[in-house]
């Protein structure tokens, strides 16, 4: 299939499916009011047993993911599935340069191809152009998912996906520095030219400038991504816009020094957190690094008073595999992962549930905004060549045009 061939993805994720009536969650699920049969609950010898049988039990399910962030959640999920409905799934971890090809191979070779797995949302179009999805027969709407998450799950005028966690971008800066949050890039900038900001601070601003999906904001508001029909996108650009806002990304780049040789998000969080680095855009699933720390964080602000700045974002998406056998069953498990265990998805992955949790704190507020107000990663393989395009444009700057 000429043209379904990797593509630039945030994220390739997978995992598998299972059977069973829902019902309702016990308190660790925190949506329903159903107390959730769980070994925990059981005396000794009652638990020894559910782990015995369970043990024994033979696998009905197959599920792949390939963040292995997600293994403690969907390695839980399916024993607690198990425990509800003794439908047994596998939830597998798979390492691959060409996951979606792997998924193509497996189920074409009817060998022990997933029932369900975990994409990014922009990988919809090319796994459902290969036949490897299920329409979801649920309504996406009345499960309490975010617009965009809605929206990342559909193709085509069809519920597609089961919308798991969500990532974008986020501005965080230290305390103690600004009277109000910055209003805009060049605020930072006009701070640092009229303040010492202290004897630690070493940088300014950072951001992982060799990955586009943080370098995106600084040209978002001059480019829209036009889809008028299935597999045809196009890039469209305000050119003056463009110009301005490259324009500004070098004359700020005198002020920033970042390093493009050396960032990574782990440099990034280590300088904020050792108070190094004065402001920092991250993703939403570095906030968990964050936790119990004094800082402030916002949605990324203006670049200036005339240039405006957007995240995008990404939405990880349950699939069922429509050459399964059992997709009754694995699209069950797909809404007991993605809607029941909801509200314990950030404690034990430090990815943000596209449902809020029903007790939010004021950043995971700050990140439902940031989410619900970005641009969406378009599912079309033919935004590979933008993001490509981008990286080697903002990279430019950084070896001197």
């Amino acid at each position: 299939m000429e043209g379904l061939q990797k593509k630039i993805a945030y994220g390739l994720f997978c995992a598998g499916a299972c059977m069973a009536v829902l019902c309702g969650c016990g308190e660790n699920g925190g949506r329903g009011d159903q107390a959730d049969m769980r070994p925990s609950s059981l005396s000794a010898e009652e638990a020894a047993a559910s782990e015995e049988a369970y043990h024994a039990a033979s696998a009905e399910l197959l599920f792949w993911y390939e963040d292995a962030s997600y293994r403690d959640f969907f390695e839980d999920a399916a024993r607690r599935f198990y425990d509800r409905t003794r439908i047994k799934v596998v939830a597998e971890c798979r390492d691959t340069i060409d996951y979606i090809g792997d998924i193509y191979d497996k189920t074409m070779q009817d060998d022990a191809f997933p029932d369900g797995y975990l994409i990014a949302g922009d990988n919809l179009e090319e796994a459902y152009l290969y036949g490897l999805v299920s329409v979801n027969e649920e309504e996406l709407s009345g499960t309490g998912a975010a617009e965009a998450a809605v929206a990342a799950a559909s193709y085509d005028g069809k519920a597609l996906g089961y919308p798991l966690a969500f990532r974008t971008s986020l501005f965080v800066y230290q305390n103690g520095y600004f009277q109000t949050p910055p209003d805009s890039i060049q605020a930072i900038i006009d701070y640092a030219r009229e303040n010492e900001p202290g004897e630690n601070v070493e940088y300014l601003l950072e951001w992982d400038v060799n990955d586009a999906f943080f370098d995106f904001p600084f040209i978002s508001n001059s480019v829209t991504f036009d889809k008028t029909q299935p597999e045809v996108m196009e890039v469209r650009y305000d050119e003056e816009m463009y110009q301005k806002d490259l324009d500004f990304f070098e004359e700020i780049l005198g002020s920033f020094s970042v390093d493009a040789g050396t960032v990574s998000t782990e440099s990034i969080l280590d300088n904020f957190l050792a108070g190094r680095t004065l402001c920092a855009l991250i993703d939403t699933d570095s906030l968990k690094y964050l936790e119990g720390y004094d800082y402030s964080v916002i949605q990324i602000p203006r670049l200036n008073e005339e240039l405006s700045a957007r995240p995008c974002a990404i939405t990880d998406l349950l699939v069922v595999n429509e050459f399964s056998e059992h997709k009754e069953e694995a699209a069950d498990f797909a809404s007991f992962v993605t809607v029941e265990m909801a509200g314990e998805l950030y404690e034990k992955t430090g990815h943000y549930s596209v449902i809020m949790r029903e007790t939010p704190d004021a950043v995971e507020k700050t990140a439902f905004d940031a989410y619900g107000s970005a641009v969406p990663v378009p599912d079309s393989q033919d935004a590979k060549d933008f993001w490509v395009s981008l990286e080697e444009t903002i990279l430019q700057y950084f070896e001197g045009k």
